[in-house]
């Protein structure tokens, strides 16, 4: 009774989570159709774990829903997937028409739960609730063929289902990682704009991943296996509760390119594309060496890199160049991309900071322009070897013996 008691508190409270996550997400999508995807997501889940509430409180509704899990569970991974195009575009995302190849499974499982609307409840019922498929042995041989039919694409749907997710993990993870790479190009600071909540989900969704798709391989192939549902629920509530709380603080990266006035067109395309954009610029040497110039001014004499939120747009707008050329020459004359470029010049005032001054190593790495501790770290270390403790220490030491 008091396990019966724990398992619908958890089954409802994610059911709250989801429906109040998903009821924002639909408003804000109006404005941002980014967060549509999760919504839909949040919903489908809800269609699959809703059960234990259901027999509760709505039992007439069991079966109907029971019969949409298969569709919803389909329609998880790609609306996840979608979502996380929607963070990591550079432009204002939005469903198309090439999104529609990836609703296809869903779509078959929807196809499979409509015609269950023709088999008979009372079937419907002993297949889904009771497991009794001896029931089939007293239908007319031509709904038992219909049945046999869709039970055997719904298993090959359900097998499918492991792929599909494995299919789209790796997608996550390859888009993460170019869009990190990517920021580089466009943003001094990158701590805010990298998403990592989401890769800590998707390690925990992995795992899940690895053992739902372990149990429905050795529950329809082998042998069956129970796993504890209120575990189960408390697992689905925690990760659902991670969700809802970065999903719904979480910004697109490139949101502040959006709303640029700059034209859309001037973001920089993706760095596979740089080449091909380098020869259509026709950036002669001389131009380059013009634009490093007033990169280096605005440097040396302007101290744009003390700007903490620094873009490769803001500095396109000092000093009246496109983006693209700015680029370019970060690249092909410098050498650096603009991260890495901006953050040279931090470090190096810094390092005469650490000289001069007393102030401690969070107020210097706020004064030159990074946003974190641990990012300021990151960068000293790369550019000196050392920590800037350690650099500090150094200098000191240096000044005795001298």
């Amino acid at each position: 009774m008091i396990e019966n008691s724990v398992l619908l508190a958890l089954n409802v409270s994610s059911l709250i989570v989801i429906a109040f996550s998903a009821n924002l997400l639909v408003l804000r999508s109006f404005e941002r159709q980014t967060y549509l995807p999760l919504a839909i997501c949040f919903i489908a889940i809800a269609v699959i774990m809703c059960q234990p509430t259901l027999a509760v409180f709505f039992p007439a509704l069991q079966n109907a829903l029971l019969i949409l899990a298969l569709p919803a569970m389909l329609l998880i991974s790609p609306c996840f997937w979608f979502y996380v195009q929607g963070l990591t575009s550079e432009k204002p995302w939005r469903f198309s028409r090439k999104s529609l190849p990836h609703f296809m499974p869903a779509a078959l499982g929807m196809l499979i739960a409509l015609l269950t609307i023709i088999i008979p409840a009372d079937i419907i019922s002993a297949l889904l609730v009771e497991g009794d498929d001896s029931v089939l042995t007293r239908s007319p041989i031509l709904l038992r063929y219909l049945i046999y039919g869709m039970l055997i694409i719904t298993f090959i749907l359900i097998l499918g289902w492991v792929l599909q997710s494995g299919f789209y993990f790796y997608k996550i993870i390859q888009r993460l990682n170019t869009y990190r790479q990517h920021l580089k190009d466009l943003f001094a600071s990158t701590e805010s704009k990298e998403i990592k909540w989401l890769s800590w989900l998707l390690f925990a969704v992995g795992t899940v991943w690895v053992t739902a798709a372990v149990y429905i391989v050795l529950d329809n192939l082998f042998y069956s296996i129970k796993i504890d549902p209120v575990w189960a629920n408390a697992v689905i509530f925690v990760m659902l509760w991670s969700v809802a709380i970065w999903g719904l603080r979480q910004k697109p990266g490139f949101e502040e390119l959006y709303e640029s006035k700059d034209d859309i067109r001037e973001v920089l395309e993706q760095e596979n594309n740089q080449q091909r954009k380098y020869q259509r610029s026709a950036l002669d040497e001389q131009q380059s060496t013009l634009i490093a110039a007033k990169i280096e001014k605005a440097m040396h004499e302007d101290k744009i890199y003390l700007d903490a939120s620094l873009s490769m747009q803001k500095l396109a707008k000092h000093i009246f160049t496109s983006p693209n050329y700015i680029s370019q020459t970060l690249n092909e004359t410098l050498g650096m991309n603009f991260f890495d470029y901006v953050n040279k010049y931090r470090v190096d005032a810094a390092k005469r900071m650490l000289e001069q001054s007393n102030d401690t190593v969070l107020d210097i790495a706020m004064c030159v322009g990074f946003n974190a501790k641990s990012s300021f770290y990151t960068a000293f270390k790369k550019e000196t070897e050392q920590t800037p403790s350690q650099y500090r220490k150094q200098v000191k030491l240096n000044k005795v013996q001298a």
